[in-house]
Parts: C-alpha cells; structure tokens; sequence
C-alpha cells in the first residue's frame, strides 16, 4: 500500500476503492486541468495532445509504478474443507509462512494495518519451522505485535498451502470449511472480504 492509497483507506474507503480511488483522483483533476487550459489553445491537435498528456498520462504514470492486479478487481479464494476441522466460534485470519520468505515479509505491512484497523480480529502468523527459528518473519511480527506460533507441516497443512507461501487462511464464525488465497490471489478484494465477515 503506498501512501496516496494509505490516505483514502484512513479515510475509511475500502481496501479495493483505495486502490482505484488514486487513478480517478489522477484522470479527474487532469482532465479539470486540460478544459481551464484548452480555452487558451486555439490548435485542436495541441489540445488533443494536451488531453492525453495532461489527462491520462499521470494515471498511466502511477499504473507503472502501482498496478492493479487481479485480486483487486476479484475475490477468488479456494475453499477447503480440512480433516479435523469444526465450525469455529470467532473468526480467526491466519498467514502461514517460512522463517525468511521474502514474501512472507512483505505481507506484514498489510496485515497489521488489517490488525489496526479490525483490533478485535483473530490475526496469526504459523510460521513453517521445525527449529523454532523464525527468521526475519518472527523478528518482525514481534516488533510489529502480531501473534506468532511455530508449527510443523503436517496433511492439513499440505492441503492449504500446497507448497505456496505466504498463504492465508481465513476461518470464519459458523462455518468449518476455510477459505485460502496464496500470494497470487490475496488482495484488496481478499481484505474487504475479511473485514465484512
């Protein structure tokens, strides 16, 4: 999350239109920007380009540099249903993760500003280690405050995952089954989808 989206999610948009909220803000005050300078422009093909330049060009620009991916547009976890597995009585959010995963660390930022803005939410990091060694993950959720634990891998496990970190596994209140997203498919929609249930 970069800070032009930081701004309109502190505002209390949701995760998915605090992603689309900076490409309006962009085209809109270009386009404010191209119709109080066309009326000095006589030249139809310099106020054409001026249009695009002005009108488009900037929310090309931030595209480049903050695309929106596909879970932002769509909600597409999968659901499983696991062996020993009972309808839960609160909701709980859970990122299961390796020690040094370069991915798992960067989940962290998203998941406590989740954290801080759902404080009764269940949230846990599972960190895959048969040492007890952390890594950088367990270093940064105790700086961070997120509950941490570490656990083995076992057919659970394997069936969530499926060899793919970070995953995350949202159990939801009443039901047994539990919805997981992997790194490719966890995003602004994922969020929204937690905070609504």
């Amino acid at each position: 999350m970069n800070s032009f989206e930081a701004l309109f999610w502190s505002l209390g948009a949701s995760w998915q239109f605090s992603v689309f909220y900076p490409f309006v803000v962009l085209i809109f005050s270009g386009f404010i920007v191209v119709y109080l300078l066309s009326s000095k422009i006589s030249s139809t093909v310099l106020r054409l380009s001026l249009t695009f330049l002005l009108g488009l060009l900037p929310a090309v620009i931030y595209f480049v540099f903050y695309p929106i991916y596909e879970s932002d547009v769509g909600n597409n976890p999968r659901i499983v249903l696991l062996e020993q597995c009972e309808a839960v009585t609160t909701s709980t959010f859970e990122v299961i993760t390796l020690p040094n995963c370069p991915y798992c660390v960067e989940s962290i930022d998203a998941i406590v500003q989740l954290k801080k803005r759902n404080p009764d939410l269940d949230v846990i990091y599972k960190i895959l280690s048969s040492s007890n060694n952390g890594g950088h993950v367990a270093a940064l959720l105790k700086k961070s405050k997120i509950k941490s634990a570490f656990v083995r891998h076992n057919s659970d496990l394997k069936k969530i995952t499926k060899g793919s970190f970070p995953t995350f596994v949202f159990r939801q209140k009443g039901r047994s089954d539990v919805f997981v997203w992997n790194n490719n498919t966890f995003g602004s929609c994922a969020l929204d989808y937690i905070e609504a249930n």
